[in-house]
């Protein structure tokens, strides 16, 4: 790890920004490093290529700037789309020929409307904490932007109180199931139970993240 921050648009100074810069092997690769980004949750976002300026600019602006090889200039993310990337923190790899940057993700990460740009599966095979976070993205879209028949939009429009009365009902059905039914009806009820879960501390407006990092703080 270079540097990790928690604010919007984290900013180094320039004696910062020199160290860090000379640490880096732009000479590989002829000028320039991968650059990849990653949002809050995790989630590839993209991945790009920074030349010494480009590294430069985002970190003493805090939005994510790159080097754009086929028009051979740098570019910021979202300066026309307005689907900027605000610097968490930054990483460099065992050989300081790379970079990974922890982002704030404003809008989609694609040019395609795609959150990601890696939304092609060629082998899929999700892993447990991937399935919450695009389950947790699925919940966030269904309460901003209600649709007919979804049941998900139903349970956020009848407020908190009718969420949390959900997560009390699915938590007893869960609590039973593991004591006096089958594995399989007991998995089926914790699925029940996470999901209500998930859409109450949506509406709280708390993430999986905020979860997983008090999870991190009770490890022992």
């Amino acid at each position: 790890m270079i540097f990790d921050g928690k604010e919007d648009g984290v900013r180094l100074g320039s004696e910062q920004i020199d160290g860090l810069v000379k640490s880096l092997d732009f000479a590989k690769l002829g000028g320039i490093v991968p650059a990849i980004a990653v949002g809050e949750d995790g989630r590839v976002l993209m991945l790009a290529f920074m030349n010494e300026e480009a590294l430069r600019r985002t970190l003493s602006t805090g939005m994510m700037h790159y080097w754009s090889r086929s028009r051979k200039r740098l570019w910021m993310k979202g300066e026309e789309s307005g689907h900027y990337q605000y610097v968490l923190g930054v990483y460099a790899d065992c050989d300081s020929d790379s970079l990974l940057f922890k982002v704030r993700q404003v809008g989609n990460a694609c040019h395609t409307g795609e959150g990601t740009c890696f939304h092609k599966p060629v082998v899929e095979h999700l892993a447990a904490w991937e399935v919450l976070s695009e389950l947790e993205r699925v919940v966030k879209d269904r309460i901003e932007n209600p649709r007919d028949g979804s049941y998900t939009s139903k349970i956020a429009s009848g407020g908190l109180g009718k969420a949390a009365k959900k997560v009390g009902e699915e938590g007893v059905e869960a609590a039973l199931a593991g004591v006096s039914e089958s594995r399989e009806r007991a998995v089926s009820e914790a699925a029940d139970l996470i999901y209500h879960l998930i859409i109450l501390l949506q509406m709280k407006g708390i993430s999986l993240e905020d979860v997983y990092s008090e999870l991190r703080k009770r490890r022992r």
